[in-house]
């Protein structure tokens, strides 16, 4: 039996009404097997940057006798994804400078699909910046708790013209506007972070620390107005 892990699996919940889907640096292919065993996808394709990835990926269909609906293809980001053939593309796992890079690169692939779920391991504001500055709508936000680490999940549509990206965009509107009950933990874990990084700095008197400095304590404000507002 396949059991995904609770941010998989939150994606895999969301991945309804869409008959194709591509996995971006899928790693071993449990998405794309999961929602072709549960019959949520007729078709479904797995990437890898990694010979051995792909390799492990091929056996594990195999072995869930999902072959008819799962493919696995060897490339970069979206090169190995054609336009118009995947409704729904899963970017997760990765930092959000390398998701925003792998977007930038394919961006007519982007653009040519339903639904973007993007799951960035850190830099979340550089996804939310690129796509709206790309044109795409994020429609919903979700936090998922894994142990003691907390994750964000994007869920974006192209829309149209790109407009000019306004405010820090550390945490997603969405998540602050339904008040998520990960929140307060969530923004608070990143108040702490900053008061740490200050705390350390605290003795260091060079320009280049002086300015590290007063940019922490923006984004130390920043979260901690974020806090007031979803607690």
């Amino acid at each position: 039996m396949l059991i995904l892990t609770p941010r998989l699996k939150a994606i895999a919940n969301s991945i309804k009404g869409f008959d194709t889907m591509a996995d971006i640096g899928s790693d071993h292919a449990y998405l794309p097997i999961y929602l072709a065993r549960n019959g949520q996808v007729k078709k479904a394709i797995a990437t890898d940057v990694n010979r051995g990835p792909v390799e492990i990926s091929k056996d594990r269909i195999r072995n869930n006798e999902v072959q008819e609906k799962v493919e696995v293809r060897h490339g970069n980001g979206l090169e190995p994804i054609r336009q118009g053939e995947s409704e729904a593309i899963v970017i997760a796992g990765m930092g959000g400078m390398l998701i925003r890079d792998i977007l930038d690169n394919g961006v007519n692939v982007a653009k040519s699909a339903k639904m973007l779920i993007l799951q960035p391991m850190r830099d979340s504001d550089k996804v939310r910046k690129w796509l709206i500055e790309k044109g795409f709508d994020i429609i919903d936000e979700e936090l998922v708790k894994e142990q003691d680490r907390i994750y964000e999940i994007l869920w974006a549509e192209p829309s149209g013209e790109g407009k000019k990206a306004e405010g820090l965009m550390l945490v997603g509107d969405k998540i602050i506007q339904k008040k998520h009950p990960l929140a307060a933990e969530f923004v608070s874990k990143k108040a702490d972070e900053m008061e740490k990084v200050i705390a350390a700095m605290k003795d260091m008197d060079t320009e280049k620390c002086r300015e590290r400095r007063e940019e922490c304590k923006m984004l130390l404000n920043f979260y901690r107005e974020v806090l007031r507002c979803v607690q």
